[in-house]
């Protein structure tokens, strides 16, 4: 039976709080029967089942539309935070992250946009005629100041936004789509440098402490 952590602080924060109670329980519902890399098959059917109520699924979209991402014509929802809360860093030579990162980069996770909410309309029927996705916007410098220290990071929100102008917000080739989840690349990047320059730093006392030893 796998387990999971779960944040005990939840029932405190503004977004579980604002919540109408079978939409409280739906989202606990959804953060235990999603996958290991926070990706939901969304079967509403088995869910009104399982919490013994019934729930519209336009409703459900505009409550969580800042906790998540639509794709697969809207047949899968994909948690963001899911993946930082249940194992922080990911690291490809931890072999509980390997399959997790294979279902990142299977599905392109981190390059789904927000949940526009003006598409709503396309829930005629039930099911999505198409991805519910923002258009991309430019972060304001406060907004990246912001997510920085949400997520406690080293980074320069100056530099991160002028290389993002100089390039015209392309990640490689293509036009940006979520600016946090650069944010977060660029963040990983910086954790895993800093962590070779303490290694070379480590190495290069070695080094002279042996050569101090050895002309003694």
């Amino acid at each position: 039976m796998p387990k999971r952590f779960t944040d005990t602080e939840k029932w405190k924060k503004g977004f579980i709080r604002s919540l109408p109670t079978k939409y409280k329980l739906l989202w606990l519902y959804i953060l235990d029967d999603c996958n290991h890399a926070g990706v939901w098959d969304v079967d509403l059917e088995v869910a009104e089942i399982r919490i013994g109520s019934k729930i519209n699924k336009k409703d459900a979209i505009k409550y969580y539309s800042e906790n998540i991402r639509i794709f697969d014509n809207g047949n899968k929802w994909f948690i963001p935070k899911f993946i930082d809360f249940q194992y922080g860093q990911l690291n490809e030579n931890v072999n509980a992250h390997k399959s997790v990162i294979k279902l990142i980069d299977k599905y392109d996770l981190y390059s789904i946009g927000d949940v526009d909410l003006s598409e709503i309309s396309a829930l005629d029927t039930g099911e999505l005629s198409k991805p519910l996705i923002k258009k991309f916007k430019k972060p304001t410098i406060d907004e990246v100041k912001e997510y920085c220290l949400e997520r406690g990071n080293n980074i320069n929100p100056e530099t991160f936004i002028d290389f993002y102008e100089s390039n015209g917000w392309k990640v490689g080739k293509n036009s940006m789509k979520d600016w946090k989840a650069s944010l977060r690349t660029w963040e990983k990047n910086s954790t895993n440098s800093n962590k070779s320059s303490k290694v070379e730093n480590q190495i290069d006392s070695w080094q002279k402490a042996r050569d101090i030893v050895n002309n003694s």
